[in-house]
């Protein structure tokens, strides 16, 4: 009974810590959606990336499908992120713009988002269609317990 306590409020703690979303835990990321095309992705690479390794692991087992997705890192050092998609048929180019975000959150850190582009460009495109919505990284304050939602992010709908 008296080694329970302690285990009880050591758990407690833990919990109490795990409700807190202090935002993404990983490079942040585009999720980016094709439609309505047939076209087979051989590759895709980002122009100035010091590593190409988490955009190849996106790739090599893709399958295309009516509408299907893959999620790029952005650039963290830079508010602009350049892909060139390599298909079988041909070659597309997509720049994204958005601003950086680096924060202050409580109980946190410092944490880093990305948001919509002071601009008025927000992306320049080789395809026939694309558009982009950009929303949060991070969510805010606690999270429920059971089947958490990560923030959405950047989303990009490309028609090719």
């Amino acid at each position: 009974m008296k080694h329970l306590l302690p285990i009880i409020l050591i758990l407690s703690g833990i919990f109490a810590q795990s409700c807190i979303d202090c935002g993404p835990q990983a490079e942040l990321s585009a999720r980016i959606y094709f439609t309505g095309d047939s076209l087979k992705l051989d590759s895709v690479y980002a122009l100035n990336a010091v590593s190409q390794e988490a955009i190849r692991l996106q790739t090599d087992n893709f399958t295309p499908q009516h509408y299907y997705s893959i999620s790029l890192p952005i650039s963290l050092v830079s508010d602009t992120t350049t892909y060139v998609f390599r298909f079988t048929e041909r070659i597309d180019t997509l720049s994204i713009y958005y601003q950086r975000i680096f924060r202050y959150k409580g109980g946190c850190g410092f944490i880093t988002d990305a948001k919509e582009p002071t601009t008025p460009s927000r992306y320049y495109s080789t395809f026939a269609e694309t558009d982009i919505h950009y929303d949060t990284f991070v969510n805010t304050g606690l999270q429920p317990w059971i089947n958490a939602e990560p923030a959405p992010g950047m989303s990009i709908f490309i028609r090719p």
